[in-house]
């Protein structure tokens, strides 16, 4: 079985450059905050559900929200709320 040698010089550089990519990454990161997202973004995020909660079941749920729809059975904020999260689940 042969052994490959690597140039340890060429790995430290390597590391080294991999260390300095995360450090700029890290420092150029901002805050998020509630504040500073949109309307529709803020809408979505008082629902309390991941964005990609609607994908699994897009299908059955699109059905039954338009149901509800149909029948005026949502109130008007939770409407707002559910298709703001539509929006900000489908980026």
């Amino acid at each position: 079985m042969s052994v490959r040698h690597v140039d340890e010089s060429e790995q430290a550089y390597s590391v080294q450059q991999l260390r300095s990519d995360i450090a700029s990454v890290r420092s150029s990161e901002t805050q998020l905050s509630f504040d500073s997202l949109s309307e529709t973004e803020k809408s979505a995020a008082t629902i309390g559900v991941a964005p990609d909660a609607w994908k699994p079941i897009e299908f059955m749920n699109a059905a039954h929200y338009g149901e509800l729809l149909r029948k005026n059975a949502l109130s008007g904020r939770l409407t707002q709320q559910i298709e703001s999260f539509k929006t900000v689940s489908s980026q």
